[in-house]
């Protein structure tokens, strides 16, 4: 380091010539800021104003410590000015934790001089040294733990002992290195490399925020691995004032599920629960088991915010042991926690919480904790969850066809009385196969009812019904509600591997050419079945339009049979004022 940086550093020590700046930390599930990260600026215009120079040259010159207490105490002061909501994140170097200068309990002095609690806070061990006594990185975190922080671990991935340190420390939260964030939505390793990082998350009762997330098709790929919170500049860049609410925009940029918005949801499993701090002791809580015969768990929670359950078969197993009570009746209780619960919002659908349930790792699943945005609503039972699944299904299965086992016409009905209700822009496309009577008439039902399931895998196989939606009208009829914007360019994927596919199911036949009966019972030569797609799209602006949609899809389809081979003819609406909303179609073969 030269002397103009090395006096530059010491000047900016002196003068705590710092600038102190917050990115927000997204929770997907609430779609709120679940914290804010503290991130420190030297000088602007200076060798020293980014932070990795800054904190290198402190090494080199012996003042690591400094800085990093310096840094910690102005974060502090400076979140406390702002009023920001959430938790603060706040970067620690286990160099300067070890450092012979390094005092414990200062934090916490700095903490309650900026009026802040402890349980606001989260230390994050970020990793920019090999960090060879583990154990005494333990005893650290330990000691931030029983003051009433929790420990994030920090670029998981990049550092050189992350997973041991994860391991052996146990933090409440990991963040995923930016590294394996970039350029996840196109990288099949990568995604790998996540899930399997939730995956080991769950089964240590860790919670995972993922870094560096800067596009929207990243963001979209990380919500279905399942990642719980985000942060990077997809939502927000490091500022010196940072958003308290992050816009709605962001997240409709994601298509959610037709069924999400009136399916029946957790709210109606909610159980009441008993719950207790964080810093109650263990004989509190032996106290309440012992009292309350029936009570099979207690929610534990720092502040507002769920931390996890103390289970009764665990929990008296330790409790009521020989010298148990004595052992451990004056520790809190935050040290026998059970971390490995899923927690959910009330506004859940079942089946996804269902899902979520069922292909966890190693996670508790007779009850689940149940929240209204962020704070406690109750608890659910598994046992209740699979019996409303259960009607569910039974429901479902009345109205779907029997031979392909989608949605018949009360669910599609349904759906679209719903999409007019909630003014929402959506495109019907009425699927219809042509030659297929004589077909059916030549080779039998058996191979007919072949071709009918063979259209509808493919139209399974290339929409997704997390967006959009599928129903079987009947016969060789069927019809798709897209919300999805690329949904023309799904449509001519499936007509051409359609075509492509076919003529397999023409058993040989010499140029897939049959001779059969018309409708007037006159013989007809009939060429390969092709497939047309009549879509009409319906638009915010017709919403208290007349529409009968079943005329108007019928007249897409007429047209797009009309054109020769497998076709998709798009039918503009003409409307008069008034509404009306049935699609009430049937099946109408050539």
């Amino acid at each position: 380091m030269d002397q103009r940086t090395e006096a530059l550093l010491h000047a900016v020590i002196a003068q705590h010539d710092i600038k102190i700046h917050f990115q927000p930390i997204v929770h997907l599930q609430t779609r709120q800021i679940y914290g804010y990260e503290g991130l420190t600026r030297g000088p602007v215009n200076t060798v020293l104003h980014s932070p990795t120079r800054l904190f290198e040259a402190a090494t080199r010159a012996g003042r690591l410590a400094e800085l990093d207490l310096m840094c910690r105490r102005a974060v502090i002061k400076r979140f406390a000015q702002l009023r920001l909501p959430g938790r603060l994140f706040i970067n620690v170097d286990p160099f300067s934790l070890m450092h012979e200068h390094f005092r414990e309990g200062q934090t916490l002095e700095f903490v309650e001089q900026a009026g802040l609690a402890p349980s606001q806070v989260i230390i994050e061990l970020t990793e920019t040294h090999p960090v060879e006594d583990v154990q005494l990185m333990q005893q650290a975190m330990v000691h931030y733990r029983e003051m009433g922080f929790r420990v994030a671990l920090d670029d998981l991935g990049a550092g050189y002992s992350g997973l041991k340190l994860w391991s052996e420390i146990r933090p409440d939260i990991v963040k995923i290195d930016r590294h394996f964030i970039q350029g996840v939505d196109q990288d099949r390793t990568k995604q790998q490399f996540v899930t399997t990082i939730l995956k080991t998350a769950t089964a240590l009762g860790c919670r995972v925020i993922t870094e560096g997330v800067e596009t929207e098709r990243e963001y979209a790929t990380l919500r279905k691995l399942g990642v719980e919170m985000l942060q990077g500049y997809y939502f927000c860049r490091p500022v010196e004032v940072p958003p308290v609410a992050i816009a709605s925009k962001l997240f409709r940029k994601e298509l959610r599920s037709y069924e999400d918005d009136e399916s029946p949801t957790v709210e109606m499993l909610i159980r009441p629960v008993v719950s207790v701090q964080a810093s109650a002791k263990v004989l509190e809580v032996g106290d309440l088991f012992t009292s309350t015969p029936d009570l099979e768990s207690i929610v534990v929670v720092h502040e507002s915010e769920v931390l996890g359950l103390v289970l009764r078969r665990e929990f008296m197993d330790l409790y009521a042991s020989l010298y148990g009570k004595e052992l451990y009746g004056k520790q809190p209780i935050l040290r026998f926690i059970n971390r490995n619960v899923m927690q959910v919002d009330k506004r859940l659908p079942l089946e996804e919480a269902s899902y979520r349930l069922t292909t966890s790792l190693d996670i508790h699943t007779d009850e689940f904790i149940v929240l209204d945005g962020s704070c406690l609503a109750g608890k659910g039972r598994m046992i209740d969850l699979l019996h409303e699944i259960t009607k569910l299904q039974v429901n479902r299965a009345r109205h779907a066809n029997p031979l392909t086992l989608l949605p018949g016409n009360v669910p599609i009905q349904q759906l679209l009385q719903k999409l007019f209700r909630q003014s929402v822009a959506f495109t019907v496309c009425y699927f219809d196969l042509d030659h297929f009577k004589p077909f059916n008439d030549f080779f039998g039902f058996s191979r007919g009812d072949k071709v009918i399931r063979f259209v509808s895998e493919l139209l399974t196989a290339n929409i997704d019904d997390q967006v959009d939606f599928i129903g079987h009208i009947g016969g060789d009829d069927f019809v798709a509600i897209f919300r999805s914007p690329n949904w023309q360019d799904t449509v001519e994927r499936i007509l051409q591997q359609f075509d492509d596919s076919i003529g397999g199911l023409y058993n040989g036949h010499i140029g897939c050419v049959i001779t059969a009966a018309d409708r007037e019972g006159r013989e007809r030569q009939y060429g390969q079945m092709t497939l047309s797609v009549g879509a009409v799209a319906v638009r915010p602006s017709q919403w208290r339009c007349h529409i009968d949609l079943s005329e108007e899809a019928s007249i897409a389809k007429h047209h797009a049979k009309a054109m020769p081979g497998s076709s998709l003819y798009i039918h503009q609406l003409q409307v008069e004022p008034m509404l009306a909303v049935d699609l009430q179609c049937t099946a109408d073969s050539q």
